[in-house]
């Protein structure tokens, strides 16, 4: 069979990454998939948590030519798997993917436009990157309604694979915690520091601008990014007592230090970080366009830009029965969405998409 590479170029960790991993991890342990991994550093310390770190030499990718240069010197039979979380990121390295004539799938769990994400000169945008996506062997991405932006709305030739989400529930949920001495909600952000994708350039503002809401809560931002100095900005202006700004941890350390999780996101496939925290029993508050209109109870959910229905979202969690309410709901949800042996097989399909994409000459 066919080795395959895995380039992902520099940047933090996120839910993304820590899904890929995953499947990854089950494909090669159950599937037998062949891995070389090409990856940052960052990113090494992920892998070795699923048990990735042995696979393949590979080399390092530190630099945007570090991914060139594992371009040039790969055989062009093996094929490559890039990741790059949405469409437009990292276009270039698409282009000169296609341009190495290897056989390339791209797993992407965001398929939107450049429209939807915000991007100025959109329609641009979208014009320059739909050649390229065009010649991609094939897609990977996590959901039905992501696959059909790749075939409805791009267009793209080849076939979408969707290969969702896994996620664990075992057992009934954890209690959730008591309330802070100072009796303000603990509302806990966990995840990659993102101004625009993640929505942190409108929350920050909001916390500015809006003196009340930012006293009646504690605001626990937990992860690393290119906006920590924003974040650390903000924690400096409003003081420790009511916003702080730690590193990464892993969830279940994060979520014991909050009540709720906060999604304030400008767009998002299905983030894994809300489904993983309602697996462990703490209830999640997100914008509308995080994706979780089918898993959160609606008073849980705000309209992106809405200041008072962010207020009014959080005020509804403010009651411990409140929000074992809020979990009960979104953990039936949970349950009934939860993959099961589709993941196992939706897994099998992508193993051997890649191992054709290998085999032909």
């Amino acid at each position: 069979m066919a080795e395959l590479d895995v380039l992902l170029t520099p940047r933090a960790p996120g839910g993304h990454e820590k899904a890929l991993f995953g499947w990854l991890a089950d494909a090669r342990r159950q599937d037998g998939l062949g891995l070389r991994l090409l990856l940052p550093p960052p990113l090494l310390a992920l892998a070795q948590e699923h048990g990735l770190a042995e696979a393949g030499d590979g080399c390092p990718i530190r630099r945007p030519r570090d991914a060139l240069t594992a371009l040039r010197q790969a055989p062009r039979e093996r094929p490559l798997l890039l990741a790059p979380g949405v469409l437009h990121a990292q276009a270039w390295l698409t282009a000169a993917a296609v341009l190495s004539k290897r056989p390339l799938w791209i797993y992407v769990p965001m398929t939107f436009r450049a429209q939807t994400m915000g991007y100025r000169h959109a329609g641009l945008r979208d014009r320059a990157l739909a050649p390229w996506l065009a010649r991609v062997q094939g897609f990977i991405t996590i959901n039905e309604a992501q696959a059909r932006v790749l075939r409805e709305d791009w267009a793209v030739p080849g076939p979408v694979l969707t290969l969702p989400n896994r996620v664990a529930l075992r057992g009934p949920a954890p209690p959730v915690p008591q309330p802070a001495a100072d009796g303000r909600l603990r509302v806990g952000y966990v995840g990659r520091f993102e101004l625009h994708q993640k929505g942190l350039d409108w929350l920050v503002d909001t916390l500015q601008i809006e003196s009340a809401l930012a006293d009646a809560c504690r605001w626990r931002f937990q992860g690393s990014g290119p906006a920590e100095g924003v974040l650390q900005q903000l924690a400096s202006a409003l003081g420790p007592h009511r916003v702080e700004v730690v590193p990464f941890a892993p969830l279940e350390q994060a979520l014991a230090c909050v009540d709720l999780l906060l999604l304030p996101s400008r767009y998002e496939g299905l983030p894994l970080v809300a489904l993983e925290a309602t697996a462990r029993g703490w209830p999640v508050v997100a914008s509308d366009r995080a994706g979780l209109d089918e898993l959160l109870p609606r008073s849980s959910l705000y309209t992106f830009g809405d200041r008072s229905g962010l207020q009014a979202a959080l005020a509804s969690l403010r009651t411990v029965s409140a929000r074992r309410a809020a979990v009960a709901h979104a953990r039936v949800r949970l349950l009934e969405r939860l993959p099961g042996s589709g993941y196992h097989q939706a897994r099998a399909r992508v193993v051997q998409a890649l191992q054709q994409a290998g085999a032909q000459p």
